[in-house]
């Protein structure tokens, strides 16, 4: 796989330019017509499996994880800008386990220990995007055993519940709640006893990461995990027009066996889909004071658009476990950037309602990263040291790349460019789902 990653990477895509001129060419028309369809439906299947490669592979001599198949691999940190990797948005409440299933020998076997009080989430995440839970929710903290169960089946021992997943190929990311830096040690142990048992994986070696984004692999690994994923009820006609683009199920794929004009209807699809993607954009079901929120992105159905642009932003959990109320702007309605303050103020009996934990996280942007401040403050929320409430009983939140007036007791600091902030809501309660519950808004101060 990797030398024929390589050769297609080689060969890179069509410059802008020449995509602009594939109407002028029927055959180059019709093959980026059902390319950008395959790049807009394969997003999360192509996606997933150059992070599952970048994953068991070391890539990196500073990669955050590095694991074979069916190994869970523990980060060692609360993550920062240092540490963040290739996660997008992430966050720092939590310690993150990571693994990748291969189902397709036999289920794996998870040991999980008693976690008590102590919030945790497995997500176990299918080809297509889908979360699937177990953890604090699901089991009330107890000690259990599963049976990870994919397609491909296999016997469940005995004492041990199934839990089955639509696809062999499964991404594990796990959260663990630290309720401090003191907490951080017991956090990592309760992580390390969370046992995993399924056929050996191949040990980890260096690699060159793949980067499907920037050639023709893209179909090549959108077509190989076509065939290993089963069908989807209403999807046979779109799989036979993938078919007769060469991508398809029915298909091997062979770019060096495309006409020019295929290949460069195929380049451009990957070419210009990412474009495509940015300008539809994440469409929220709902918006009050800002405050974005969609409850379908956990399971955008035939929505493949969105679907996409959920892969594109990161992935998310079901909404019953978190909920991620993101804002670009402020109460004016312009983007928030780091040259200006804000204030966030929950009025007295008005934080987030949660059964678990809420906190605010800043990102850059552009690149919805991390970004370093001096105060090494990531996040802000119910967990946060020495918070100080207003007379009132409100709680204001002060939102600047420099300290406000009001001091740091309150303080998220944000990037000096411009920025965007998730609010993140575990085990969120009914008002917040049904929209009863509303956020304030991001209020600008003028100096």
């Amino acid at each position: 796989m990797l030398s024929i990653a390589l050769a297609l990477a080689a060969a890179g895509l069509p410059a802008v330019e020449q995509c602009r001129a594939v109407s002028q060419d029927p055959e180059a028309a019709l093959a980026y017509a059902t390319g950008l369809q395959g790049f807009i439906y394969g997003y999360p299947l192509v996606d997933l499996g150059k992070q599952q490669h970048n994953e068991t592979h070391r890539i990196a001599a500073d990669q955050p994880v590095a694991a074979p198949i069916n190994t869970i691999a523990v980060y060692p940190h609360l993550l920062t800008p240092e540490t963040q990797g290739q996660l997008r948005a992430a966050n720092a409440d939590t310690l993150y386990l990571n693994a990748w299933l291969d189902l397709s020998r036999g289920p794996v076997l998870l040991e999980v220990p008693a976690f008590g009080a102590r919030y945790y989430t497995l997500a176990f995440m299918d080809l297509y995007g889908k979360p699937h839970h177990l953890g604090t929710r699901t089991n009330g903290g107890a000690a259990r055993r599963y049976a990870l169960v994919g397609p491909s089946g296999g016997a469940v021992p005995q004492g041990y519940e199934a839990l089955r997943l639509p696809t062999d190929t499964t991404w594990m990311l796990g959260r663990v709640l630290v309720t401090g830096p003191a907490d951080l040690p017991a956090a990592k142990a309760s992580a390390a006893a969370i046992r995993m048992t399924g056929a050996a994986g191949q040990p980890v070696v260096n690699a060159e990461p793949l980067r499907p984004f920037d050639s023709l692999l893209y179909f090549q690994m959108l077509n190989a995990a076509l065939r290993t994923v089963p069908r989807q009820p209403g999807e046979a006609a779109l799989m036979a027009q993938f078919d007769q683009a060469g991508f398809g199920p029915g298909r091997q794929f062979d770019s060096a066996k495309l006409k020019p004009s295929e290949a460069l209807g195929l380049g451009c699809a990957v070419r210009l889909g990412p474009q495509v993607l940015a300008s539809r954009g994440f469409r929220p079901a709902r918006v009050q004071n800002g405050w974005m929120w969609s409850g379908a992105m956990a399971d955008p159905g035939n929505d493949f658009l969105l679907r996409a642009e959920v892969a594109r932003g990161g992935y998310v959990n079901a909404p019953e476990e978190s909920i991620y109320p993101a804002a670009i702007t402020d109460d004016r309605g312009e983007p928030l950037r780091g040259d200006r303050q804000y204030r966030i103020r929950f009025a007295k009996g008005g934080l987030p309602p949660v059964a678990a934990f809420w906190s605010l996280t800043a990102y850059d942007r552009a690149s919805s990263q991390l970004v370093a401040n001096r105060l090494q403050r990531y996040n802000i929320g119910d967990r946060t040291p020495g918070l100080r409430f207003d007379k009132d009983g409100g709680l204001t939140l002060y939102l600047s790349a420099t300290k406000p007036r009001a001091g740091a007791a309150n303080w998220l600091p944000v990037p000096a460019t411009p920025f965007h902030v998730v609010l993140r809501m575990y085990l969120p309660q009914p008002q917040a789902l049904d929209g009863t519950y509303t956020l304030p808004p991001i209020e600008r101060i003028d100096p």
